[in-house]
């Protein structure tokens, strides 16, 4: 499992002229991370969310995208609100860029994606299905879909999360991404799950105490909040990434900046660093 981390960001300076810049997370557990200099992750992914169509305008997304590429990521996961409101020329938009980046993407769908009820035909035309899973180096990324917390995960797409992370137990690493946070008391934000209904807030809670019982669950990755943010659910490593274009929800010091996550993958742990953008 992955060692917790501090949710404090810790910022670098001296990063001027829209240069990006890496905020490396610390942690309690620094000694046992320390083990890793030195030594090359198998692979590196990246994480970002909540560009909407202003990040893609403003140069925001293609910023990280050009950034992850440089670092060496093979992938990249946005967790969600790629559009202002899901308009099938808005999804064209960031699919065309994104085809178009040389970077492979994995799209989660977010509330403004998918709009009222959570269904979308635009959404499934351009972009794809709402959840999903896929491997990569041996490893299981699974992409969950809770764009509606008044509806929040389903009875049939909670069980092919179990069935999907049970296939998964032999597996070094597994991943869950989801675009709205499940809640945790460190959260400074009510724009979690279980906001707009209790159903949301129960079936996340429901997700996250199903994947808690696998001990190879390194990491939960959320949108939604514009920010970065770090917890941990049921000990596992959980972060908020909103922060690839859309309008930022707190200052600076608090996690309100431009950035992705670079995630280095090592055969028996996780690094996680924040970059800015």
């Amino acid at each position: 499992m992955a060692i917790a981390l501090l949710a404090i960001p810790l910022f670098v300076t001296g990063c001027g002229n829209g240069a990006s810049s890496t905020d490396t997370l610390q942690s309690p557990a620094v000694v046992e991370q320390a083990s890793t200099v030195g030594l090359q992750p198998s692979y590196i992914f990246a994480v970002c969310g909540d560009n909407r169509t202003m990040g893609i305008e403003s140069g925001v997304l293609p910023k990280i995208i050009e950034s992850a590429k440089a670092r060496g990521a093979v992938f990249m996961v946005d967790t969600g609100d790629v559009t202002e409101s899901g308009e099938p020329e808005e999804l064209l938009l960031y699919r065309n860029l994104t085809e178009a980046s040389g970077l492979r993407f994995y799209t989660v769908p977010g509330n403004h994606d998918v709009g009222s009820g959570g269904v979308s035909d635009a959404y499934e035309q351009i972009i794809g299905s709402y959840y999903f899973s896929f491997d990569y180096a041996g490893d299981n990324f699974i992409v969950v879909d809770n764009a509606d917390d008044r509806t929040g995960i389903d009875a049939a797409q909670m069980q092919w999360l179990k069935e999907n992370l049970d296939s998964g137990n032999n597996k070094p690493h597994q991943f869950i991404f989801a675009h709205i946070p499940v809640t945790d008391p460190s959260l400074p934000s009510d724009h979690v799950s279980g906001e707009k209904g209790g159903e949301g807030l129960r079936s996340g809670q429901a997700m996250v105490e199903m994947a808690g019982s696998h001990a190879n669950m390194d990491a939960f990755f959320f949108g939604h909040i514009h920010a970065y943010l770090a917890y941990s659910l049921y000990g596992i490593d959980a972060y908020v990434t909103g922060g690839a274009g859309a309008p930022l929800y707190f200052p600076e010091n608090a996690g309100g900046y431009y950035h992705y996550l670079l995630v280095n993958v090592y055969p028996d742990r996780v690094n996680v660093e924040v970059v800015r953008i």
